[in-house]
């Protein structure tokens, strides 16, 4: 028995080792924890924060481009040599808005610039962004677009359909562009809409005018009212 005897008490003396270390290690996972739990907190209050700032440095961004607008479709070259010059007396004329000396005032126009490395096959023509002097042209001019698109009117130059859209932010754009999806179900059941700031959706059917935060809800609604089995009861 004496063996056995000196065996089982090796064992012990291990097992309470094992013990006094599982006891110590416990101790300092629960000093961790004691630490790490503030630290979770911090980290929390700061991601937002950082939301907060980017959402106020996008807000700061998008007032800075109020007097802006973005036209799309329009040629390559069309402008000849002065994009400046150009802009000035042909929206004027285009839109059919009366100026004085029959021009707008603008600070400044220029091509979007496009990376060589993903540029399309279609070589589809860049953007341009044009800024004016005065807010109130740009909203006239932003205000004569919407109307021939109420009408149905295409705006043209050479043959290339041209369209006039308020310049935004790249995140504003990723936002509204989300809402693509919806749009075409919108389009399918008859609905008319309309993007406002920054990112919502306005939905007007059947007399009754809707604005959505997000895509999700847009199709619930879609789905309320055109039920995909087509019951309409």
């Amino acid at each position: 028995m004496s063996p056995l005897s000196h065996l089982l008490q090796a064992h012990r003396e291990e097992l309470d080792s094992h013990g006094e270390r599982i006891t110590e290690v416990e101790g300092r996972v629960s000093a961790l924890e004691d630490i790490v739990n503030p630290v979770e907190d911090t980290v929390k209050v700061m991601e937002q924060q950082v939301m907060d700032l980017r959402e106020r440095i996008d807000d700061l961004e998008n007032r800075g481009r109020r007097k802006n607008i973005r036209i799309v479709g329009l040629l390559e070259g069309a402008e000849v040599d002065n994009l400046l010059c150009f802009f000035e007396s042909w929206l004027p004329k285009a839109l059919n808005i009366e100026t004085k000396a029959g021009r707008f005032k603008l600070e400044r126009a220029h091509r979007a610039l496009v990376n060589e490395m993903s540029a399309t096959p279609s070589n589809k023509p860049r953007s341009v962004v044009v800024r004016f002097h005065n807010y109130q042209d740009k909203q006239r001019v932003m205000n004569a677009s919407w109307n021939m698109g109420m009408k149905k009117e295409a705006l043209k130059y050479d043959g290339a359909t041209v369209m006039i859209f308020q310049d935004l932010s790249a995140a504003v754009l990723r936002k509204r562009k989300t809402f693509d999806g919806v749009k075409k179900r919108l389009k399918a059941i008859g609905a008319t809409y309309n993007q406002v700031y920054p990112a919502l959706l306005k939905v007007t059917y059947r007399g009754s005018t809707k604005t959505f935060k997000d895509p999700a809800t847009v199709e619930k609604y879609i789905d309320s009212i055109d039920p995909p089995n087509g019951d309409n009861s």
